[in-house]
């Protein structure tokens, strides 16, 4: 058992550490650079579309340096004031970046709307466009690269700011029509634009922060998940019956809490070599989780108190209520 233990914290401290950095300085860097491709377009063409879009690519630098530096915090090993360690800075931190997004949304629409009574034709319309499109690659480029990250970690962080970059694209699509329009007459169609990519951001703000919540108000695995840990205690045949499972994640790490019921006449020996076959069963399914399983004798008094947290429950035979 504590061989398994310590092959998931090389894991963690290991492939989860490099990944997360890497997509993080990945963040970063992507950020810089759209940053300035758009500040010398909106120089040169003074579009409301384009400024919106410059917003956002500076808010997405701050928020990925933010990242950054939560992911390092929440790479820190546990602590004896953190004994469950520090991944939950990650969720703090998609909450932070969500309120900066959120801003930045606001501030777009506001601009938007008053761009919309523009009459003065946007200049240099091509190389916005050009721009734009050499935008939506680069960030397809970088969210490619978190998604494979994302798969391999489940970094909340990682997960948070993928998303943003996923709204980028569709963000600057949109600045792609708006400046299509605008080069064809259509004026008003620049700040139009604006002020809708400005809601979509701001919904985007809104997913991502719900997703950061969820986390830090500890939300409970899926019903699938929770099946599959059932299916893993249930493998071992010796134990009778499972209840009151509690599961929360944190970064790469799931918390899984049981009881198991096992023969009364068994020794704790036997007990303790049963549990530790349970949690392997289940490290099978979750590697990078820390379990907890209470044992209690196969009696009648033990289910008076048997405590469904959910539908997905391993049920009590009827027969222990009878006794």
């Amino acid at each position: 058992m504590d061989t398994v233990a310590i092959k998931t914290q090389s894991v963690i401290d290991g492939k989860y550490k490099k990944l997360v950095m890497l997509a993080g300085f990945a963040s970063v860097a992507t950020a810089v650079i759209l940053i300035l491709m758009k500040l010398v377009v909106w120089i040169l063409s003074d579009s409301a579309s384009i400024l919106a879009s410059l917003t956002d690519s500076l808010v997405d630098c701050l928020a990925s340096l933010i990242n950054l530096l939560a992911i390092k915090y929440a790479l820190a090993p546990a602590d004896k004031d953190h004994r469950f360690g520090h991944f939950k800075a990650e969720a703090l931190a998609s909450l932070a970046q969500a309120a900066f997004i959120s801003g930045s949304a606001i501030l777009v629409i506001f601009h938007g709307i008053s761009s919309l009574k523009a009459t003065e034709v946007v200049a240099n319309v091509d190389i916005a466009i050009y721009v734009s499109i050499a935008s939506i690659i680069i960030t397809c480029i970088l969210v490619s690269f978190q998604a494979i990250v994302y798969k391999k970690t489940k970094s909340e962080a990682i997960g948070a700011d993928r998303m943003h970059y996923l709204s980028d694209v569709l963000f600057n699509l949109g600045v792609i029509l708006a400046l299509g329009l605008a080069k064809f007459g259509y004026v008003w169609a620049d700040g139009l634009f604006a002020a809708v990519l400005g809601l979509f951001i701001l919904k985007s703000a809104f997913e991502i922060a719900k997703n950061a919540v969820s986390v830090l108000l500890d939300r409970s695995l899926s019903n699938a998940d929770t099946e599959k840990i059932l299916k893993a205690i249930l493998s071992v045949p010796e134990i009778v019956s499972v209840h009151d499972i509690q599961t929360r994640t944190a970064g790469p790490q799931c918390f899984i809490q049981a009881h198991i019921v096992l023969p009364s006449e068994m020794s704790l020996l036997q007990a303790h070599d049963i549990t530790d076959r349970a949690e392997i069963a289940i490290l099978q399914e979750f590697p990078e989780s820390q379990i907890t399983l209470h044992m209690e004798p196969d009696e009648a008094q033990t289910f008076k108190e048997v405590r469904f947290l959910d539908h997905t429950s391993c049920e009590v035979p009827r027969s222990h209520y009878l006794k």
